[in-house]
């Protein structure tokens, strides 16, 4: 994955969204004589660019984790223990640190 998300745009998009914008602008008050028409079709271009923007986060997210995941799994090796929770016979886990059982009152 490239290291800048969302890639910034270039200088000819840029150029090209603003004639966009301009061609549709004068289209709603022109042709349509209806200026909120404009205003709708920003507003689900916007739309879109913000999905775009989540989506592209969520990956971000996925990317870092899967990165902790592979550094913790690198760091601590692949060993385990006969107990699922990775809990030895002393009550501390495999890298020494102490596990405590924790009540919860139900009332």
């Amino acid at each position: 994955m490239p290291s800048e998300y969302p890639p910034r745009p270039s200088r000819r998009a840029k150029i090209a969204l603003a004639v966009v914008a301009v061609v549709t602008f004068a289209y709603s008050i022109v042709v349509a004589g209806q200026i909120l028409l404009w205003f709708v079709l920003a507003g689900i271009a916007a739309g879109i660019y913000v999905a775009w923007l989540l989506v592209v986060a969520v990956l971000r997210l996925v990317d870092a984790t899967e990165r902790i995941a592979s550094a913790l799994e690198a760091e601590h090796g692949d060993s385990t223990g006969d107990n699922n929770d990775g809990s030895n016979d002393d009550g501390s886990n495999d890298d020494g640190h102490q596990i405590r059982d924790v009540e919860v009152d139900d009332r």
